[in-house]
């Protein structure tokens, strides 16, 4: 592998103070329907498969989040308004206020892009998988001024 392939720039991550706010003002301002926001589980529980996780600076999270997703021709724009608890997504808030956390390209063979990556020097900083595809976030901002996410979709190939 010599480079991520560019061409699935898929996502756009806001983290944002209000999200019920910042999703009026893109359906207005755009023209695009109101999106739904979904809301994170009251309380976090385990998936005792280990099938679905959430790993962020090496401890198991729930990340929990409240979510919207604009679709803005082949991008989604992802709206994410952090709870109080440890992610990514309440340490870029705490840094850095709102604004663009991260953009996300779609990958094929998961683990290979991750060491790709990882062998450049950036480090891997959450990763996590939700049964039907996986993802994960670089602290790439000192190399690209972004946090670099990566997708895989579908089912985890079973390894024989």
């Amino acid at each position: 592998m010599n480079n991520i392939d560019n061409s699935n720039l898929m996502k756009i991550g806001l983290v944002v103070d209000d999200i019920h706010a910042a999703a009026k003002n893109f359906s207005q301002l755009f023209g695009v329907e109101m999106p739904e926001i979904m809301l994170p589980p009251e309380e976090y529980t385990p998936d005792p498969t280990g099938e679905t996780y959430t790993i962020f600076r090496g401890e198991h999270v729930p990340a929990r989040v409240k979510l919207a997703n604009l679709q803005m021709g082949p991008v989604t724009v992802e709206l994410l308004e952090p709870l109080d608890e440890a992610s990514p997504y309440t340490e870029f808030k705490q840094k850095h206020g709102q604004g663009v956390q991260f953009i996300t390209f779609t990958v094929n063979g998961f683990e290979e892009h991750i060491n790709f990556v990882e062998d450049k020097g950036v480090p891997l900083v959450h990763k996590g998988e939700y049964g039907v595809g996986r993802y994960c976030f670089f602290d790439s901002v000192p190399q690209l001024g972004v946090m670099l996410g990566l997708q895989e979709l579908g089912r985890k190939p079973v390894k024989n």
